[in-house]
Formats: C-alpha cells, structure tokens, sequence
C-alpha cells in the first residue's frame, strides 16, 4: 500500500512530529516529575509544569502505567535516557511495597512510603498490571518479572472469573463500587459488569498471550474476546454497551440512560485485530465487528470539522445532540484521542479505505494543535469540543499518565516508518513491532 504524494508528505511530517513528541515532550515530562527520590515510587498527580499536586498516595494505577511506558520508551530506541533504568526502580518499589504476600496480588493504593492504604483488590487494574509487567519483561529480559506476571494471570482465573461468563470486578470480597462510575455515571453501583474491564482485560491477556505463546493464556484471550464480541457489543447499532449485571443483561446508567464510550470501542477494535491475528481467528469473520466500532465512533461521536472523538455519547445519533446527557461529554479526552490514532491507522492499514485516513489526519492535526502542550510537556486532559480550551491544565492524576500518549506516539512513528520504508497492508508487525518470544 502506497499513499499518494500529498498524502505520503502529510505521514511523513506525522511520522516525525510523532517521534519527537514522544522524545523531546511527553517521556521527558514523565520521567523527570514523577519518580518519588525519598521513598521510590511515581507519584503522578501533577500541575502542568509537573510540580505535584498531592504525594499522599500511590496508587496502582499509576506505578504500572509509567513502568509500561518507560519500558516501551527503552525498546522503541529511546536507550540513553535512562528509562529502563527507572522501570526497573519503579517494579522493585511495586513488588516490595504492593504485592499482598500473604494472599497474592496487588493492593489498590499505598501510602507515600509504601504502607498499604487501599487493599481493594480490582480485576481492571490486575489487567493492567499483566500489561505494564510484559512490557517491562520485554525491555529488561529479568525472568522475576515475568514470573510475576504469570502469578497475576493465575490469581485473576482462580479468583476473578465468574463462571464462563468473564468476570468480577474486585475479588477481594469487599463490596465496591465500579472503579471508574464516576466516569461512567453508574451511580455507586456494585455487582456490575462493564465492558470498560473487561476490554483491559483482554488486553492483558493479549499482551501476555504474545510474549508467552502458552495455550492457557491464548485460550484466556480467545474466551474473552469472543464474550466481548458476543455479550458486550450491540448487534443493532454496533457498539459496546456501558453496563451489564452479573448475567449481561444490559442496564442504564445512574441517570436511566444507554450510552457507549468512544474511546473504548476504538481501543477495543484495534486490540481485537491484534488478538484474532494472534489467535489464528478468520479476519473477515470479524471484519464487520471491529470495522463496526470505528465506523460507529466516526459517525456519532467524531468532530469532522475539526478533529477529536467526544468522550461518550448515545448509542444512536450524534453526541453533539444528546442534549439528555452531561455537557462533559462533548470534552475530547487525552485517552481517547490516543487510542484514536491507534485505531484509524490500524483501520486504514488494514482496509485501505480512504476515511480512516482522511479521519487520521484531521486527528493528528487536533492533537498536535490542541491535545499537546508544546511548552510545558505533555497532553492536556481534556479538551473543549470547538474551541481545543483544556478543561483543566493540570496534567496528572492517579490514572493519567504517559502510557495512552507515549503507545500512541510509538504505534504510529513505528507503522509509518516501515509502511514509507516498504509498504504494506496491516500486520501486528507494522503497528507494534511484537513477536512472541522464546522463555
């Protein structure tokens, strides 16, 4: 697959301004104001010069996310910043300070010198941790790390598995509610499923599955992703449903409506073609669905005149209309505008049609312009639908960090790098350069 000359100088520039956001913004930025020099540890609430907001508490979240990113960084090439060195700090602080050693897994959040705080033991970020933890195995090749990964992918199927029906959202016995409601306006609701984990989940499995090649982790990431495609996805409009109870029986959100999320259903697309690549599963069996969710993105919730995905919206008609619903939706989040880039590149590569790169483009453009703060370092959070105004200039939180953005930027300089080199169609290759690899 070849573009044509205007639209192969347009990746070109992409290409590069990708690379140095990645070198020059968001990897500095992380790296230089997270890491805790008095106790280790990442402490990723921060202003938007990077002084910290609060050092309190260290969650999860945060110490897998910058161990993933920081070991992703090394192996794309950036190997004289000393990021594979930092990841390596950060996992000795998260195994020695997080890891329940009496029950196995991680505690939710620790104090800032490691006394646990939070022992609420949550399936998403568990999910999360299989991704932050292969990642870092890959870069640091330390056999330790991928032991505890294999405890983590153990602990989920004998705890968190619910039946043949995926699985629970804590499973340390406590009654809790969803981790992010507030995001998806669940209302403190407990004993919910949601697409949202179990999305994160496949793609733990995923990135598990591709470094092992073990039947009992590719089998994990085939179950788990045929129950998305069959359970979580609506037939009607092709989309991911919010909500579900215990059953999958679709429900509403706090506020009696049906919506979906944007960001997830782009993410979980291009996560799906590289798991069924993966698996041997038939591409055009799934063509329909993973096409569909990005189809259904770019229809309703897809800012045409400007670039930028909204963050949520209706299941059917356009989010700019859904009056019904809370004015942030019509904010264009870091994430999601991230897992955007990942997914239409990921489309056109992979179908040649000229609206996801028509759609990539005006994308880049937005997040270049608007989403990245070329001064300070880093991406804003959110962004004003018309006018690109962050919401907040604040940069961090106990979930934002550098891994939506610096994958984002990694995937895209890597596939258009080998595609204006070669050219090709899709492969897991082009987009991630990931292989399984011998243990």
């Amino acid at each position: 697959m070849q573009p044509d000359a205007e639209q192969k100088a347009q990746l070109v520039q992409i290409r590069k301004r990708a690379e140095t956001n990645l070198a020059e913004n968001v990897m500095p930025f992380w790296a230089t104001h997270t890491w805790d020099e008095q106790y280790g540890g990442f402490l990723t609430r921060l202003d938007r010069e990077g002084r910290r907001l609060d050092d309190s508490e260290k969650f999860l979240m945060m110490q897998i996310r910058m161990i993933s990113s920081l070991s992703a960084a090394h192996r794309h090439g950036l190997r004289d910043r000393g990021y594979l060195e930092l990841a390596c700090k950060g996992y000795d602080f998260l195994v020695n300070h997080m890891w329940d050693k009496t029950n196995g897994g991680f505690f939710h959040s620790v104090a800032r010198d490691g006394t646990p705080n939070t022992t609420r033991k949550n399936t998403d970020v568990h999910a999360y941790a299989l991704t932050g933890l292969t990642e870092h195995y890959r870069a640091s090749e330390r056999r330790e790390v991928l032991d505890r990964a294999l405890q983590v992918f153990d602990l989920l199927m004998a705890e968190a598995a619910d039946r043949d029906l995926g699985f629970i959202e804590d499973f340390d016995g406590g009654e809790w509610p969803v981790l992010n409601d507030e995001q998806m306006n669940l209302g403190d609701r407990t004993d919910i499923k949601t697409v949202d984990m179990h999305t994160n989940v496949m793609e733990g499995f995923l990135y598990l599955a591709r470094t092992t090649g073990d039947a009992a982790h590719l089998n994990a990431l085939r179950e788990v992703t045929e129950l998305i495609r069959t359970k979580g996805i609506d037939p009607q409009h092709g989309c991911s449903i919010t909500a579900f109870d215990r059953d999958w029986n679709p429900i509403s959100d706090g506020s009696g409506n049906m919506t979906t999320c944007y960001g997830l259903n782009i993410e979980m697309a291009w996560l799906m073609l590289e798991a069924i690549d993966l698996l041997g599963e038939s591409w055009p069996d799934w063509r329909p669905t993973i096409l569909g969710l990005i189809d259904h993105a770019l229809a309703f919730g897809f800012d045409h005149k400007r670039g930028g995905f909204a963050a949520y919206g209706p299941m059917h008609g356009s989010v700019v209309d859904a009056d019904e619903l809370a004015p942030d939706r019509m904010l264009k989040p870091w994430w999601v505008q991230a897992e955007g880039l990942n997914a239409l590149l990921d489309a056109w590569l992979w179908s040649e049609a000229q609206r996801y790169l028509d759609a990539f483009l005006k994308l880049f453009d937005w997040v270049w312009i608007r989403q990245i703060d070329h001064e300070c370092g880093g991406w804003y959070q959110d962004t004003d639908w018309e006018t690109g105004t962050p919401a907040t200039t604040d940069k961090g939180r106990e979930y934002k960090t550098s891994f939506h953005t610096s994958r984002a930027l990694i995937r895209v300089a890597s596939a258009l790098g080998l595609l204006l080199s070669h050219g090709s169609g899709w492969s897991p290759c082009l987009c991630s350069g990931q292989r399984p690899k011998d243990i």
